[in-house]
């Protein structure tokens, strides 16, 4: 019996929700409001660094903050750290600007919480703009549970991230579903602990780069494979043999 659905959120319950040029940019303003005009490499050592880190958190599974990885991109800069200017980059970037929340994302949440099943979402993301997110288009309320990797140090396919996210609902491995897109990450994490899995075909254009840096020793096949995010709903009927 399923009684709870956990959803990635870039690539899942959004079409996409990462971009290295709109977030330096969001930097970019907040400095300069706050009289720093920063020097012309600034972008081309921001997203060296990023990419550099999201490999390494690949390895390590241990996620980093995005606050952290700035301060040490100031500092290879030469440039003195200014923490309001620091904190409004940080605030730019929550507001997500470039997250695009799937259009029938709504639909499936609310027939999800008439059947009666739980909803969380475990995320891998360096900064937990989640909740703003889901509060603009609507959707907050339908949540239980949001864990974020910046938020508990676990990065998928960790264990210990999904079972934070299983004792935050109060649920069973066998009794919960993950929907992710990302198959080297989610897929075995989120088996590996007893969930069923469901991949998405087309999620976030960024995933397609993490087959160059993880391969699976032992590849895991999802229980699952969906092309829209709507098509959750029949799984969750079949596995409840509900008509």
């Amino acid at each position: 019996m399923i009684r709870a659905v956990f959803f990635d959120f870039g690539g899942v319950l959004t079409e996409t929700c990462w971009d290295l040029k709109v977030m330096a940019d969001l930097i970019y303003k907040a400095f300069k409001e706050n009289n720093i005009e920063l020097p012309p490499e600034f972008e081309q050592v921001f997203m060296k660094v990023m990419e550099e880190r999201w490999i390494r958190v690949l390895k390590t599974q241990r996620e980093e903050r995005l606050e952290d990885i700035l301060m040490d991109i100031l500092h290879i800069l030469n440039i003195p750290y200014n923490k309001n200017a620091v904190d409004l980059a940080i605030d730019y970037i929550m507001d997500a600007p470039f997250c695009i929340v799937r259009k029938e994302a709504k639909t499936v949440l609310e027939e999800l919480r008439k059947m009666g099943i739980k909803m969380g979402i475990i995320s891998n993301s360096p900064i937990a703009f989640h909740e703003r997110v889901l509060a603009k288009h609507g959707l907050l309320e339908y949540f239980d549970a949001i864990i974020v990797s910046c938020e508990v140090s676990y990065r998928k396919p960790h264990p210990k991230i999904f079972e934070i996210a299983l004792e935050k609902l109060g649920v069973k491995a066998s009794e919960s579903i993950f929907v992710g897109d990302a198959p080297a990450i989610d897929i075995p994490g989120a088996k590996k602990v007893g969930m069923k899995s469901v991949l998405i075909k087309y999620g976030d254009p960024a995933i397609t780069k993490v087959d160059q840096y993880i391969t699976a020793s032992d590849p895991i096949e999802p229980d699952y494979i969906i092309e829209n995010l709507s098509e959750i709903i029949d799984i969750i009927r079949k596995e409840n043999k509900v008509s």
